[in-house]
């Protein structure tokens, strides 16, 4: 089995100057096209649950909160608010290394976290694994993505292994969140090089629309 460990840590610190070098007003244009492509998504998600007839037409969604050159995902959470939604943002646990989902309802639970990157509150209530296959979406940080729905994150495997337990619990129902990413300018890749347990996405978003992977 062929050993990516360098190709993907060269690839890495390409990407994430690339990222950290783009232009502000050109990242702001790119995020406003892409609030609107998301906002469209979530919009017929809903019109979906009416047309079904869902009791439950709120969504949960588990997203990464935004941090540095990332892809803001502030638009997401006051939108998800605004429509009563459950929004996730994940909590980084140390010992052994793992993500706890926690719900927040507004501005006033999120604190700067380990490395200064925002996360819950303490006082956040936590959404157990068993739950996990009822999330509608995922929001997954990332450096870059290919068509394949590849993706190359920041090395600690935090996603790889929520990835892995989510499929787990999933295989005991008949429900499976989508995988989504924001893709800004220049993520978007040939080839990324994955491993077995590497995340894959189901859904890119970009500035052109929804790219669906098969």
């Amino acid at each position: 089995m062929q050993d990516h460990t360098e190709q993907k840590s060269r690839l890495r610190s390409k990407l994430r100057q690339s990222r950290d070098l783009m232009d502000e007003s050109m990242r702001q244009q790119v995020m406003t096209e892409i609030n609107h492509v998301t906002k469209r998504e979530l919009e017929l998600e809903r019109l979906r649950r009416d047309k079904w007839k869902l009791e439950n037409k709120r969504l949960m969604i588990f997203s990464y909160l935004s941090y540095g050159s990332e892809a803001s995902t502030a638009f997401l959470f006051e939108e998800g608010w605004k429509h009563g939604d459950r929004m996730l943002a994940p909590k980084v646990l140390a010992n052994p290394a793992r993500m706890e989902l926690r719900r927040i309802m507004g501005e006033q639970d999120i604190q700067p976290g380990i490395w200064g990157i925002p996360e819950p509150k303490d006082s956040c209530e936590v959404l157990p694994p068993d739950r996990w296959p009822d999330i509608d979406l995922v929001i997954v940080p990332g450096l870059g993505y290919d068509l394949r729905g590849g993706r190359i994150g920041y090395g600690g495997g935090y996603y790889d292994r929520f990835a892995e337990t989510l499929a787990a619990k999933c295989a005991m129902t008949d429900k499976r969140p989508r995988m989504a990413a924001l893709v800004l300018p220049g993520q978007l890749q040939d080839e990324i090089p994955m491993d077995p347990l590497d995340l894959r996405l189901d859904l890119l978003i970009t500035t052109e629309g929804i790219l669906h992977i098969e």
